[in-house]
This record gives C-alpha cells, structure tokens and sequence, in this order.
C-alpha cells in the first residue's frame, strides 16, 4: 500500500475535525448559573429573571439563581456582568435604561453596552399608557395637545426617575407636539400613579400593568397607549399614532445578556432554551399580564435592537439639553 492517506480518509478528516472540535468545547453548565438582575427584588426585571430561571433549569441541569445588585438606576449590576468577560455562568437581566439610555446620560460609565455583552435574546417590551386624571378636560390626546401647545409656563409631570422609560416617554412628547415641560421625579412609580390619580399632575406615561386597573375602576383616563398595536388590557385605547402622533413609540424592554467572548456553543445552547421557556404557556401568562407581547428573538436582532434604541433616545436626549 502507498504511503499517505487514503481517498476515504481524506474525506473522512473534515468529520473528524468537526467532532473533535465539538469534544474539545467544554460542556455547560457544569455549575450553578447566576442571573444578575440590577435592580431590586420586585418589579418587571426581577419577576421575569425568576420566571425564566426555572424552566431554564429544568432544560439544562443545573440551577439558575437569580442575584439582585441594584444601584446607580441599573448600572453597578449591569458593569458587574460586563467585567465578567467569558464567564458563561454570570448572565445579565438587561434593560432599556442601562443598555440604551445610560451610554448619553452618564459621563462615566463602566461598561459599552455594543461591546461588553453577548445579546441572547429579547423577552419581553412593555408599553406605556399616556393616563390622565378622571376629571381632566381632555377626553383625547387631540385635546391635549392642542391644550399644551397654548402653555405660556412649564407644564410639570411625574416619572418614576432619570433614565426611565416613562421620562423618555415624556420628554418625546414635548419635542413632538412643542411645548414647555419639565419632569419632576419621584422615587418610583407607585407615587407618580397616586400622584396622578388625585389629580395633583396633569398627565404622565406608566406602564400598563401598573394603570390598568385604575383606568378600568374610572380612577384614571387613558389616551393612548404607546405600542404599535392597541393592547389586549386595554383594547378600546388608542395608539399614539391612531390619536394623533404618527410613529409615536416608547416603552421598556428586557433582554437575556452574557458577559462578551463566551466560549463557543454556550450562546446557541442557552438561546435555544430561552426561546423554549418562553413558548412555555405558563411563562407565555405572565408575561402577557405584564402587557408584553410572546416576542424573542435571535441574538443578532436582539443586538441589533440595542444599538436602534441607543440611537433613537441618544437624540431625543440630546435635543432635550439645547
């Protein structure tokens, strides 16, 4: 026999690469799997971090813990998971405000969201509802407009804090229609809906599972929702740009993140899974009761999406200081 390979070996090498490359990935998870959320225990960002931790665990073997790091609105945990580069057992319940906000608004900040994270995919985009007190005179966004734009001082409306979707929200509204406004910031959005609901402010954006009970109960109105689409809690309320303000969106979104550089085939895997425990009906119920839609999306979309979002807010953020 000659030396040297043979044909069926030299066809046979590409497979025996491939599975040797595949043999030489680590296998993952091996270990508990931490889920930092950087904010608090309660609210939107901590419920859907536990709610997606079971069914991840149930798919993958090992735990998923979910690790609360607030402070600095959403930043300190979120830095955390971006010093954690190639760890796959440090992931990241990432959000509009730390992820495409903070990058204009902080001067310093510890991390780049377009390059200290591998995006695994969105779970969940919550929208606003534009409410006003029962007895105000506007009955539409129309009137209201039409109200504002005759201010000859600062109208003054509540956000849950800096940074918020609901001050994005607001501060959109007041480039679009053209009137003089200034936020004022509460500690949360509990008192910006009470606040609302005795009639001390005359208008604000919150989220929709926050005022839908209220607005069904006659404590509040609701103009408009701030979705492309009309939402299922409140289907009798407009869109922004059904009530007048064409291609007026805002709202917050969450997302599943790693730290940048995973090793290969950590990504794909927990992807797959997040996509499963989220098409879970259980999962799918309660994120519905959030007033999200069932979405998820392939990590390319989902980094994508942060960079569109990054742009869209950097620019009304910045005409906002002019």
């Amino acid at each position: 026999m000659k030396a040297g390979l043979s044909r069926r070996g030299l066809l046979a090498a590409p497979l025996l690469l491939a599975s040797g490359r595949a043999l030489a990935q680590p296998a993952w998870p091996v270990r508990p799997v931490r889920i930092i959320v950087p904010f608090l225990p309660g609210g939107i960002i901590d419920n859907l971090a536990r709610m997606i931790a079971e069914p991840l665990q149930r798919s993958l073997g090992q735990p998923f813990v979910v690790e609360n790091r607030g402070g600095a609105g959403g930043n300190v945990g979120t830095a955390l998971v971006a010093r954690a580069k190639g760890d796959p057992y440090t992931l990241l319940l990432g959000s509009s405000g730390p992820l495409a906000v903070s990058p204009t608004t902080e001067a310093s900040l510890a991390f780049d969201p377009a390059t200290d994270f591998s995006p695994v995919t969105i779970l969940a985009r919550t929208p606003l509802v534009l409410v006003v007190p029962a007895n105000s005179p506007w009955r539409d966004l129309r009137s209201m407009m039409d109200a504002l734009r005759g201010a000859r001082q600062d109208v003054m409306y509540p956000t849950p804090g800096l940074g918020s979707p609901q001050l994005l929200a607001g501060e959109s509204l007041r480039q679009r229609v053209g009137f003089p406004a200034q936020p004022v910031h509460y500690n949360g959005s509990a008192p910006v809906v009470m606040a609302i609901v005795a009639g001390e402010m005359p208008y604000t954006f919150e989220n929709l599972v926050l005022v839908a009970q209220q607005v069904r109960q006659g404590a509040l109105r609701a103009l408009a929702v701030t979705s492309a689409e009309r939402a299922p809690m409140l289907p009798d309320v407009p869109t922004m740009s059904e009530a007048g303000l064409p291609g007026f969106e805002a709202g917050g979104w969450y997302g599943l993140l790693a730290p940048a550089d995973m090793p290969a085939g950590v990504v794909p895997r927990l992807h797959a899974a997040t996509v499963a425990a989220l098409a879970e009906p259980e999962v799918k119920r309660r994120i519905s009761e959030m007033g999200s839609p069932n979405i998820s999306s392939t990590p390319e979309e989902f980094r994508a999406m942060i960079a569109a979002e990054t742009v869209k807010w950097r620019d009304v953020l910045l005409a906002s200081r002019r």
